[in-house]
């Protein structure tokens, strides 16, 4: 399992939050067949699948979380076109403004589907790169207008999405338990019970934690205790919150115990998210990789098969540590140049922009009173060795499987400070204990 929310992707949703569905951006199959198999990649509990944006080859992820289709990363992209495009800027929290660009009439392809006249939002003042977090290149986000066209079966044993035309129903999934879809601006909402209490969530496959709550249960962070920690990134800062567990959360009819929850502090959640009472938070992928799981927007259905994940324990990274992977140094598009070729050409064309992740760890953060921490390991350490083992040898995804792996293993570092080569080690420890009192 592995630490990664939509920490870096909540400025990109909370520019559309108020912007309405469209009627475009429609896909359909290529030829006359009754399925396509795409392949995915999981990282982090989230699905990254290859997608072509005039006819350039990029990575997105697919998130229910979102509605319209979002680039980012535009400045490391060589020789991407966008068409149509208009610019326009949202206040966000704090009065800080976010320029967007609105593209319309873009061909997007998935193998065997394409997308006419699709509609592509564009991001600026973006500071976090989440490729750096995910140890691969992402360049954008896929949600509502890719499940509304078809029924969408994925399987994250296998990492293999199905994807059906609209209609076809499966006998297999007459064995999977049903749960009902309820749709406001396209993102799909479900229920579940936590301590006998039925609560409504946000469907989010494009969040890596298992669950959000808006308002604490005191009684569970009494129980097993918390820790305050970065829960994200907003467009006015950052997000920080209480990481705990709840005791029991009874989902699609299967019951979990020692479910790891996040409940973010009010005050740092960008304006959208203050004061919701529609739901209670959102259910993300450290639940929703236990299952296969399909779509049926248009019958709003989802059906679920436990899988070989079902029984995985809830474990939290027990390093402390939050690595990044940098790669080669890339001058950021100048947004003055590139608004004023945009209202001359009204299209935009990003060309030789190339960029290359090398393999250069670094420590991005350091939980304080974590067991790095207590040992020295600093914030923009670089990484050069883990027990014994030079980092290229490692993706970023093997490395912090490393950090959830069982108390009191031993985990050794070389690094680099300063020019200086310094050997640190630790023993990996559980954020959390559950009380003994009750």
């Amino acid at each position: 399992m592995f630490y990664f929310i939509k920490r870096y992707l909540i400025p990109l949703i909370c520019i559309l939050l108020t912007a309405p569905l469209c009627g475009q951006s429609t896909f359909e199959f290529v030829k006359e067949k009754k399925q396509v198999k795409i392949p995915f990649e999981l990282i982090s509990n989230l699905i990254v699948i290859p997608v072509k944006v005039n006819g350039v080859e990029l990575s997105f992820l697919l998130d229910t979380g979102v509605k319209e289709t979002i680039l980012f990363n535009v400045s490391k992209v060589d020789s991407l076109t966008l068409n149509n495009a208009k610019t326009f800027t949202v206040k966000g929290a704090n009065d800080i403004k976010v320029t967007a660009i609105k593209s319309e009439n873009n061909l997007v392809e998935i193998k065997g589907l394409k997308s006419f006249n699709h509609n592509i939002y564009v991001a600026f003042n973006q500071s976090s790169n989440l490729s750096s977090y995910l140890g691969e290149e992402i360049h954008g986000i896929l949600g509502y207008h890719f499940f509304k066209d078809f029924i969408i079966e994925l399987s994250y044993r296998s990492e293999l999405m199905r994807v059906y035309r609209k209609g076809r129903y499966k006998k297999k999934w007459k064995r999977y338990e049903v749960v009902d879809l309820t749709f406001t601006r396209g993102k799909p909402y479900i229920w579940a019970e936590l301590g006998g209490d039925r609560q409504k969530f946000l469907l989010d496959t494009g969040m890596s934690d298992g669950l959000w709550k808006f308002k604490e249960d005191i009684l569970s962070t009494a129980n097993y205790g918390y820790y305050e920690d970065y829960l994200g990134m907003s467009v006015s800062g950052e997000i920080l919150g209480k990481r705990s567990k709840i005791e029991e959360l009874i989902f699609a009819n299967e019951i979990f115990h020692d479910v790891k929850i996040s409940y973010p502090y009010e005050g740092t959640l960008p304006e959208e998210l203050k004061g919701v009472t529609d739901r209670s938070g959102s259910l993300g992928g450290e639940l929703l990789k236990r299952f296969t799981v399909v779509f049926d927007y248009g019958k709003s259905k989802m059906y679920l098969k436990r899988n070989a994940n079902i029984d995985d324990p809830f474990y939290y990274n027990k390093s402390g540590i939050v690595l990044r992977q940098d790669g080669e140094a890339v001058f950021e598009n100048e947004n003055s140049d590139l608004l004023k070729h945009i209202k001359d050409q009204n299209f935009i064309s990003f060309v030789d922009l190339s960029y290359l992740l090398n393999p250069e760890f670094i420590i991005d953060n350091v939980r304080e009173g974590s067991p790095a921490s207590l040992v020295g390991v600093l914030k923009d350490d670089v990484l050069l060795e883990v027990n014994g083992v030079k980092t290229y040898r490692y993706t970023l995804k093997k490395i912090n499987a490393l950090f959830y792996g069982e108390d009191n293993t031993l985990v050794r570092f070389k690094l680099e400070r300063n020019g200086k080569i310094l050997d640190k080690k630790f023993f990996l420890k559980s954020p959390l204990k559950k009380s003994t009192l009750n």
